[in-house]
């Protein structure tokens, strides 16, 4: 007996445009309803299953965003697909940030839809391509750099919703970056850009899957290897926005260590960008203040001898020294879990 079919829900408020997915899709072995009132298309939701919803973003009443949330309440095994035109790209980080799997820009081509709704169904990962592909839409569009700055921002919290761990990571990386970096004379074009690549420094995270990223016990050395990607990952996603060329290097090297043990390259010393030296301890002292299943966090004391001792091997001596001066010296400014003292 072979495999039931790959059950799709068609969302667009303009009939025709239901057909023609509903047509093309059937000759590929699909089952599809449509469903051309987006309201009606809730209540199907709520009483039968889909492997696939494929909604328009934009509908009155309710939006392929107010389905996309929907979905995933009611149905969350369920992959969601949106349908944008040109000018609505604005849509789509938030598309993603809440879930979605994959979306298609008008006009599409409906054999490279079947294909997204095959790879959806049979539950093949697609969070990395499809954040440079986001990334490389919002390029088009004639943003200026905060637009892009804020939509690059919701691929952060998609990042971070996978993780509760990490749901505020790129904001208190931020806060001890721009604290250290105020030690160092830095232009304000420098302050920024180390600024906008600390909010940005893990946005590779989304490529890793998510068993990975949420597990609670320590990685296994061929899963921390998918981890070690997340730096390159980031600086394809940013690279394919113009105005964060130069983050986009940032991220990439942002856990090079200073004694050349790190990774992705192995870079050493000079080799490494400044900003990533300062977003590598920026890194750190979050994570050592930060509460995990497999640790406790740090006491202050605690996170002051290790940065003095990898001064000079792990981290830029210089960075190291000033970090831990700033720990000593402002405990107010350091965000602590509950048992950190």
């Amino acid at each position: 007996m072979g495999l039931p079919p790959t059950n799709v829900l068609i969302v667009d408020d303009e009939p025709h445009v239901c057909d023609l997915i509903r047509d093309g899709l059937e000759d590929k072995g699909f089952y599809c309803i449509t469903a051309s009132n987006p309201p009606q298309a809730k209540e199907i939701l709520n009483c039968q299953r889909f492997d696939v919803v494929i909604a328009d973003i934009v509908m009155p009443g309710v939006s392929g965003l107010d389905l996309l949330a929907h979905t995933k309440k009611v149905a969350p095994d369920s992959k969601v697909i949106l349908i944008t035109g040109a000018s609505n790209i604005q849509f789509l980080a938030r598309a993603l940030a809440m879930g979605a799997y994959d979306y298609f820009q008008k006009p599409f081509d409906l054999d490279k839809l079947a294909k997204a709704t095959s790879r959806a169904a049979e539950g093949e990962p697609l969070s990395s391509p499809l954040a440079i592909r986001a990334a490389r839409a919002m390029q088009s569009e004639p943003y200026l750099r905060q637009a892009s700055l804020e939509s690059i921002r919701a691929l952060v919290r998609a990042v971070e919703a996978k993780d509760p761990y990490t749901r505020r990571h790129s904001e208190q990386v931020t806060h001890y970056a721009l604290n250290l970096a105020g030690h160092f004379n830095l232009s304000p074009d420098q302050m920024a850009t180390i600024r906008v690549a600390s909010l940005l420094h893990d946005i590779g995270k989304i490529g890793i899957p998510d068993e990975i990223l949420t597990k609670a016990g320590a990685l296994s050395e061929e899963e921390f290897e998918h981890v070690r990607l997340h730096p390159r990952l980031g600086a394809e996603i940013l690279q394919n926005i113009s105005v964060f060329a130069e983050e986009a290097r940032l991220v990439r090297y942002h856990h090079e260590n200073w004694d050349g043990s790190g990774y992705p390259d192995g870079l050493a010393g000079e080799e490494i960008p400044f900003g990533s030296r300062i977003i590598n301890v920026a890194d750190s002292i979050d994570a050592m203040l930060m509460q995990r299943t497999y640790k406790n966090a740090y006491p202050i004391e605690k996170v002051v001898s290790e940065l003095q001792r990898c001064a000079g091997a792990q981290f830029e001596s210089t960075i190291a020294l000033a970090a831990a001066k700033w720990c000593q010296s402002h405990p107010e400014k350091l965000i602590l879990s509950a048992n950190a003292a």
